[in-house]
C-alpha cells in the first residue's frame, strides 16, 4: 500500500553553500499524505543533481501511487469547514520555497506555542473581529511563563504580524477576510527598554580578566592547560570579532579560514540551529545575501593573526562553538570584570554605539554590520540624541 499519492512529477532542485562540504542540492516536491492534506517533502545534501533526481525518482516509486487528483474525498475539505490546525501545514507547504528553514522553525514555533491551542479548532469564518479583538486582549495580558514578565512590544507585534500574514495567505487561497486588518494594533505598554552595550573601555576590561587567566595557564606545564589556554584564545577572539565589527553572532559562528583575510572578513553566510531537520545546525545566506569583503579596523586585524584559526570553522574546527558554552564563557568574564550584564547580541550595539559617537554615517554603519540603511535608521538613530548638544556647541 502506498504512503502517499502524488499528482505530479514536478521538482524543485536548489544549490546550497555549505562550508563542510562544499557546494550541495537540495530537492522539493509535494505529496498528499493519506489524510488529504498535501505536503513538501525535502531531501537534502546531495553532491550532484543527479543523486538529488535519483532520490527523488526512487522515493516516489517506491512510497508514492501516482493519481491524477486528490483521492480523498472528505467533508472538511470544503473550505468553510477546514480548521485552522488543518490549514496551517497546507500554509507551511505552500510557503517552504520562499522562506529559510529558520523562518518556517520560528513560524511553526510561534503557531505551536500561541496560536494554535487558541484556534486550532475554528474555522476561517468563526475568525470574526470580535474574537481576534479578545485573543489580542489576552495575549498583550499575558506573561513568559520562563521569565513571569511581560512580553515585549516587538515579540507580541511579531506574534500579531506571523497569524495576519497567516490569514493573508488564507483570503487569497480560500476567500475570507483578513478580520485581523480590522483589528487595531495596541499602543506600546510601557517605554521602550533602554539598548544595552559596552564603551570600549568596558569591553578591554573584560578582556583583561580573560587575559590574567591566560597568563595564569601559560605557566602550567600540563597538557590540560594548555589545551584550555587555546580554548580561551578562541572565545577571546570570537567576541574581537562581534566587538569590532558588529556582525551578529551566527555570521561570526559561520566564518571558514578561507574567510579572514589580513585586512577584511567575508561574511557571506550565517549559522543557524533553528533547523526542520535532524540536523544540529545549518549554514544559510545572510539577512542582506551581501558577499562581499567586509574592512576590519587594525585592531582586529592583529587579534586574528595572532589567532590563526581553524578549519573549516574558523571558530570551532570541526564543528562551531556551542551557544551556551559562549553564553557561559561571556557571562563569567563579564561578571569578573565588573561589568554590567549584557547580551551577547548587545556588542552588535556597542559597535553601532562606538562608530556613531565617531561621526559615522549610518550609510556607512549600515554597510559594515550588514544591514539595510531603513533598518538601522529605525534602531538606531536615537543615539544621535546623545551628540545634541555637541553638535548645537557647534553652532556660533
Amino acid at each position: 500500500m502506498a504512503e502517499f499519492y502524488i499528482s505530479s512529477n514536478k521538482y524543485n532542485i536548489q544549490e546550497r553553500k555549505t562550508i563542510k562540504n562544499g557546494t550541495v542540492y537540495d530537492i522539493y516536491f509535494y505529496v498528499v499524505q493519506l489524510d488529504g492534506t498535501e505536503k513538501q517533502k525535502k531531501f537534502s545534501g546531495f553532491k550532484t543533481k543527479q543523486l538529488a533526481k535519483q532520490a527523488y525518482l526512487e522515493f516516489v516509486t517506491t512510497k508514492c501511487e501516482l493519481v491524477k487528483n486528490n483521492p480523498i474525498k472528505k467533508k472538511n475539505t470544503k473550505k468553510e469547514e477546514l480548521t485552522i490546525s488543518q490549514l496551517f501545514p497546507i500554509y507551511i507547504a505552500s510557503i517552504g520555497n520562499q522562506n529559510k528553514d529558520s523562518v518556517i522553525y520560528e513560524k511553526q514555533n510561534v503557531f505551536k506555542r500561541l496560536l494554535l491551542p487558541r484556534f486550532k479548532d475554528y474555522t476561517l469564518k468563526q475568525l470574526t473581529t470580535e474574537k481576534l479583538y479578545q485573543w489580542q486582549d489576552e495575549l498583550w495580558a499575558s506573561k513568559n511563563p520562563k521569565t513571569n514578565e511581560y512580553y515585549s512590544y516587538k515579540h507580541l507585534t511579531k506574534i500579531r504580524t506571523m497569524l495576519s500574514a497567516f490569514l493573508t495567505w488564507c483570503e487569497t487561497r480560500y476567500g475570507y477576510p483578513n478580520n485581523l486588518l480590522k483589528v487595531k494594533k495596541p499602543k506600546r505598554r510601557s517605554p521602550q527598554k533602554k539598548m544595552q552595550f559596552w564603551t570600549k573601555d568596558e569591553f578591554l576590561k573584560f578582556i583583561k580578566v580573560v587575559d590574567k587567566d591566560i597568563e595564569e595557564l601559560n605557566k602550567q606545564t600540563d597538557k590540560k592547560s594548555k589545551e584550555t589556554v587555546k580554548t580561551l584564545l578562541m572565545y577571546r577572539t570570537f567576541f574581537f570579532v562581534l566587538f569590532y565589527t558588529g556582525r551578529r553572532k551566527g555570521e561570526a559562528l559561520a566564518i571558514g579560514l578561507e574567510d579572514v583575510k589580513s585586512n577584511s572578513i567575508i561574511f557571506d553566510k550565517s549559522l543557524t540551529r533553528k533547523t526542520l531537520t535532524e540536523a544540529t545546525y545549518e549554514i544559510t545566506s545572510t539577512k542582506t545575501e551581501r558577499q562581499d569583503a567586509t574592512p576590519i579596523c587594525p585592531a582586529l586585524a592583529k587579534e586574528l593573526k595572532l589567532y590563526k584559526g581553524q578549519s573549516p570553522f574558523f571558530f570551532g574546527g570541526e564543528k562551531p562553538i556551542a551557544e551556551n558554552t559562549l553564553t557561559r564563557f561571556f557571562n563569567k568574564y563579564s561578571e569578573m570584570a565588573g561589568n554590567k550584564i549584557i547580551r551577547i547580541h548587545d556588542l552588535r550595539h556597542s559597535f553601532v554605539s562606538m562608530m556613531i559617537h565617531l561621526g559615522a554615517p549610518l550609510t556607512v554603519v549600515a554597510n559594515l554590520i550588514g544591514d539595510t540603511l531603513a533598518q538601522v535608521t529605525q534602531t538606531y538613530a536615537h543615539l544621535y540624541e546623545e551628540d545634541k548638544l555637541t553638535y548645537l556647541n557647534k553652532l556660533v
